[in-house]
Order: structure tokens, then sequence, then C-alpha cells
């Protein structure tokens, strides 16, 4: 399964989830949304968030303020999804 991860530069949430993933050996891609901008709205309009950082793994997306309120409740939730605990 693969792990996106949209997210921009300056974002201390982002960063925070980005090193979690790394210090758990969870791979991920990072798709910058100012560098990605149409695919980060398309994204944001269907899943009905635009708030940063975002995580979707295959069709199933973890968003800030719907599926988890902290970075560490994302972490959980993306191991869980991957049963990497």
């Amino acid at each position: 399964m693969e792990v996106k991860i949209f997210s921009m530069k300056g974002c201390p949430h982002c960063d925070n989830l980005k090193n979690q993933l790394n210090e758990s050996d969870i791979d991920f891609v990072e798709v910058d949304i100012d560098e990605n901008e149409k695919l980060y709205d398309a994204f944001s309009k269907k899943v009905g968030n635009d708030l940063l950082p975002a995580v979707l793994i295959d069709k199933t997306a973890f968003l800030p303020d719907k599926s988890f309120n902290t970075i560490d409740e994302a972490v959980k939730q993306i191991k869980t999804h991957l049963q990497v605990l």
C-alpha cells in the first residue's frame, strides 16, 4: 500500500508527521501541495477538507479534525491501517 502525505513547506504538523513515520520505518510519498496544486485541489474537494497534513492510503483518507486531532493519533491510525503496530 502506498502512503501519500499531502504537506507543505514550513508546516510544523506536516514535519512532525513525516518525522514520526520515518522513526516508525513507514515509507511514504510526500506530495507538496505548492508543487502539486491541481492534484491537491481535486483531493481536498473530494474529501471535503483542506487541512494539512492529509494522508491517503490507497482509497482511505486520514484527515485533520475528521480522522485525527493530533499527529500521534494520525500515526496510530496509519499504523493500524497498515497493520504495523
